[in-house]
């Protein structure tokens, strides 16, 4: 399986991160961020052993994880604005 495939599969653990942050963090904005991203690398952290490769120390990986946690989080409050 190549990287790229690999890194979609994270995808829905990015979700999940999301949705357990919504549910239980009050903070907002960056905190709320944070944290979501904070549950991410713990699981990259498994991904990283399972692949042999350095995800936790790439500032490019971290950076591309908040973009997609902010459109997952666009995505989500878009959602929920439509359906009222």
């Amino acid at each position: 399986m190549g990287f790229l495939q690999a890194t979609l599969k994270i995808v829905p653990f990015v979700v999940e991160a999301v949705q357990w942050v919504e549910r239980f963090v009050r903070r907002k904005g960056r905190e709320k961020q944070d944290a979501a991203l904070q549950m991410i690398l713990s699981m990259l952290s498994v991904a990283e052993h399972a692949k042999e490769v350095d995800l936790l120390d790439d500032e490019e990986v971290e950076s591309a994880t908040r973009k997609v946690i902010d459109a997952i989080v666009a995505l989500e409050n878009l959602l929920k604005k439509k359906k009222s």
